[in-house]
């Protein structure tokens, strides 16, 4: 009995050790089954932080199913909508769909490891309405079902790879059914803000996973770790993250992907990977040391004045507990997190440190930095209406960039160049009519509606032109319907009334169609805003004043129907 009883003790023993060792392992390659940071680092790099990369582990990523589809295709396998085969989007259903992708994966991947295949509709709400999409169960707006059926089929035909579909416009829906193991789904975190602190918005997205997680076996979250309209102002993102990664893994979340700059620079996107992760093996790791050895490490010199910069960055943000901004300028910036006052001297300090250190490498790491966050000065100084104190200067260093090929400083491609150019276009207004402008800080009244993010109708009057490439610089975008109307007071020694606005292509932002002056209930004039020659993005409308004229004249907008938007830049009175 004793030695059946020892017996019976060492394979106990054993067993613990077994598993203690198992979970040590487990630790040590993290929670997560997929971690992703996508910021500029090479596959090597990410290699040895422990993360996944997309070239390597994905056969198919993103919105990229035609990119694997042979030249020449059957119509079959495209959308049916409004009768007719729609090229815009897919059928799901279409058996020859489903060769195409068959082939692709048996010729490329038949005997590689485990690839990811992510089974994504375009990036658009048109659904296939064939009688077999609908058979599946798609309606007008969801094609869930028809893609869950392809991937179920792609699942079981090839079972050592992993299917995903997506949380996404119209594959939103949950499966009928419980679906194959090697499947999952992508799911977006853009309703879940990035805050410190708790909200109903993130009970609801822990909710959303959690009905994920009942009818597929992995669930991987695509979160985000950027402002997407700035790359170069410091982002704090650490108190932030560490407690989602915790969350995520007591949710049961297999994979996570967080979005950042890309292949872009963007500030700090070193440190940010080498913290984030740390942080994805373990988010119960304190990441203020890993800041001051990365920071030491890096920067021999400035080492202790940026890590010291990004705990203060980071108090900040959880001291107030906003969310942080994702597709914002500096005005929606400086109300979350960023400090201004703490900021200027802290890029001036790294501007000498960048000049008095003799490591050559951490030179050229330092002056990416200063030049990149020379776009924060400027953008600072634009707002506090400071755009003749040393912004040439700070205009010159931030195209210094361009000498290692960084060109963007957003995800939406907005160009330094034209940043730039359009600042020293904004100075040379002011140097001209800054002082004969009689209608700089009047207050205006509208008399319409105004966009609820774009309420601010003192921007008109501020005296300082915008920025046609950046919607977020000094313009008041208006979605009025058919047209703002605005009160503008008649000043005493104003003749001319003048009006700007601004036009972008890319962000569908339009010129309104017609601009009528009236005063007392009568029109004065109707003007229709035309393109500047000089400059295409812009357009100006003058009116004469009646000398007759008193109490308000009344400014009507009307917006082109073709386009939601319309940016109202400037309204100036003179004398003549």
């Amino acid at each position: 009995m004793k030695k059946l009883f020892k017996t019976i003790i060492i394979l106990l023993l054993a067993a613990f050790f077994t598993d203690c060792s198992q979970a040590q392992e487990d630790t040590d390659s993290g929670l997560f089954e997929y971690k992703e940071i996508y910021l500029p680092h090479g596959i090597t790099d990410a290699s040895k932080l422990g993360l996944n990369n997309v070239d390597n582990d994905w056969g198919i990523w993103g919105h990229n199913l035609s990119k694997v589809l042979p030249k020449n295709v059957s119509l079959s396998i495209y959308a049916a909508v409004g009768g007719t085969r729609n090229k815009e989007q897919f059928c799901f259903s279409s058996d020859q769909l489903y060769k195409y992708l068959e082939d692709y994966i048996d010729d490329n991947y038949s005997n590689s490891k485990t690839q990811r295949f992510a089974i994504l509709p375009n990036d658009n709400s048109l659904v296939c309405q064939c009688d077999l999409c609908k058979q599946a169960g798609n309606t007008a707006t969801d094609a869930s079902a028809a893609v869950h059926n392809l991937i179920r089929r792609l699942a079981e035909r090839f079972p050592h790879h992993l299917f995903f579909t997506s949380y996404y416009q119209s594959t939103k829906s949950l499966p009928k059914e419980q679906m194959p193991e090697n499947t999952g789904v992508l799911v977006s975190a853009m309703d879940y803000p990035l805050s410190t602190m708790g909200s109903e918005q993130e009970d609801q997205f822990f909710a959303l996973l959690k009905s994920w997680k009942q009818h597929m076996s992995r669930v991987y979250v695509w979160d985000y770790i950027q402002n997407f309209d700035d790359y170069f102002t410091p982002f704090p993102i650490f108190n932030v993250m560490q407690r989602r990664i915790w969350n995520y893994a007591q949710c049961g979340v297999s994979g996570i992907f967080l979005n950042g700059s890309g292949s872009d620079y963007s500030c700090m996107n070193r440190v940010r990977t080498y913290v984030l992760a740390d942080l994805l093996k373990d988010p119960t790791h304190d990441w203020k040391p890993l800041i001051t050895k990365y920071c030491h490490q890096f920067y021999p010199t400035a080492g202790d004045e940026i890590a010291s910069y990004i705990y203060l960055l980071e108090a900040s943000n959880a001291k107030y507990g906003k969310p942080l901004p994702m597709y914002e300028g500096m005005e929606k910036i400086l109300y979350t997190y960023f400090l201004p006052e703490e900021f200027s001297p802290f890029h001036i300090r790294l501007t000498d440190l960048y000049h008095q250190t003799p490591d050559k490498e951490e030179r050229e790491r330092l002056a990416l930095l200063v030049q990149a966050m020379s776009f924060t000065r400027l953008e600072i100084k634009r707002i506090n209406k400071h755009i003749h104190d040393g912004t040439a200067e700070l205009m010159s260093q931030l195209e210094e960039l361009s000498a290692n090929k960084i060109n963007y400083y957003s995800e939406s491609y907005w160009s330094i160049f034209d940043y730039t150019r359009e600042y020293r276009e904004m100075i040379e207004h002011d140097l001209a009519y800054g002082d004969k402008n009689l209608l700089k800080g009047v207050k205006l009244v509208p008399l319409t509606t105004l966009d609820e993010d774009y309420n601010d109708i003192s921007i008109l009057t501020d005296g300082q032109l915008g920025l046609p490439s950046n919607y977020h610089c000094g313009q008041m975008l208006s979605s009025a319907d058919p047209a703002l109307r605005i009160a503008i007071p008649v000043v005493s020694g104003m003749k001319k009334l003048r009006v700007s606005f601004t036009k972008n292509a890319i962000f569908r932002i339009a010129l309104p169609t017609n601009v009528t002056l009236s005063v007392g209930g009568v029109q004065i004039a109707s003007k229709v805003p035309q393109p500047s020659p000089k400059a295409p993005n812009r357009s100006t409308v003058e009116f004469n004043i009646p000398a007759s004229a008193s109490g308000n004249l009344v400014l009507t907008v009307v917006r082109n129907k073709a386009v939601k938007t319309m940016a109202l830049d400037e309204i100036e009175g003179f004398e003549n």
